[in-house]
């Protein structure tokens, strides 16, 4: 099983995304502040992270620059799942080096699952499909 760090600080959020992810059968592990993703990435070695741009403590930029600067994590695959209202977010993203940037209010689960979907191709069951409404 593949196992995603989402890194958000809004439950309901997490509840929403974080439930189709499971659905679809990855494990889950959450980190609701910066700090805590930093932490986290070698606790549970995450396949991807799903980050949001604004977290507290540090900032889901912030949390990148960690991950591409660390050896171990460089290639690790980040979304960015934000409503964050940077101008020029898809060009900051790639200069960042993260795989896909997607916008909460154009988002939904299934959104989410494809894109997770293709960047860890062998990961989810053809069969598997999202909760009922």
């Amino acid at each position: 099983m593949k196992t995603i760090l989402y890194v958000e600080d809004d439950p309901l959020i997490v509840h929403i995304y974080g439930t189709a992810l499971k659905h679809a059968g990855f494990q889950v592990e959450v980190a609701e502040d910066g700090v805590l993703a930093a932490q986290m990435l070698f606790k549970s070695r995450p396949d991807l992270v799903v980050l949001d741009l604004m977290i507290p403590k540090l900032t889901g930029k912030d949390v990148i620059k960690y991950i591409r600067s660390t050896p171990a994590l460089k290639t690790l695959p980040v979304v960015i799942l934000s409503s964050a209202s940077i101008a020029d977010l898809g060009v900051e993203a790639a200069a960042l080096g993260v795989e896909s940037v997607l916008y909460k209010s154009q988002c939904t689960p299934a959104i989410l699952l494809s894109v997770v979907n293709s960047l860890l191709s062998d990961t989810l069951d053809p069969s598997a499909q999202l909760p009922p409404a």
